[in-house]
């Protein structure tokens, strides 16, 4: 069965799996938790904190489709304050799951194509532009996407920098994924946010 012929749900369904594997857990020696509001997160990389204001976990957890277990991942938010758009942040994802980059950015694709973020005339460099930061992950791989605040986006895969994307459309819509009204995983969105158990 092709692409255009799986349903919009199976797509985003799909589109979760991967994602959820994409951004996970790190190096052990990094691993320690950090506590803000009553979550505990495993610790972020201190190199994917430098030149941003003090982050606190904010939300997230396990997240989970189809009863797999796909990745956890945490929202670092400055003091961990409610997320705002424009503010610095991290996401932390340690991924439970094998995953290649190249799944993960098309995935990304396709779930930024479903929100209605971005353009056909985007996608081939945005692609490409996630091809190139993103890594190969397996079961307790971690990748930390950083949206700094001059509204670039950095990626860290196990605390080591892999690149950056400096274009704040492009920001904007890989976080989107994730913080977005939009996004395929409302309850998980909730979650990320603070704002659901």
């Amino acid at each position: 069965m092709t692409q255009q012929q799986r349903s919009p749900m199976a797509r985003r369904a799909l589109s979760a799996i991967a994602l959820t594997a994409a951004f996970g857990a790190g190096c052990l020696t990094l691993n320690v938790a950090a506590q803000s509001a009553g979550i505990v997160a495993p610790a972020v990389a201190p190199a994917a904190l430098a030149g941003l204001p003090e982050l606190k976990p904010r939300g997230g957890g396990l997240l989970r489709v189809f009863g797999f277990q796909v990745y956890n991942a945490y929202l670092w938010t400055p003091n961990g304050q409610p997320y705002e758009r424009g503010k610095p942040f991290v996401l932390d994802i340690e991924y439970l799951r094998n995953f290649t980059a190249k799944v993960l950015a098309e995935r990304s694709i396709d779930e930024m194509r479903e929100q209605g973020t971005g353009s056909e005339a985007l996608y081939p460099k945005w692609l490409a532009d996630m091809q190139r930061v993103f890594a190969d992950v397996k079961p307790g791989d971690k990748i930390t996407g950083v949206a700094t605040p001059a509204r670039s986006a950095k990626f860290f895969h196990n605390g080591v920098l892999r690149g950056e994307v400096q274009d704040a459309a492009f920001t904007d819509a890989f976080f989107d994924i994730w913080l977005s009204e939009k996004t395929s995983q409302g309850a998980f969105r909730k979650r990320l946010l603070g704002s659901s158990p």
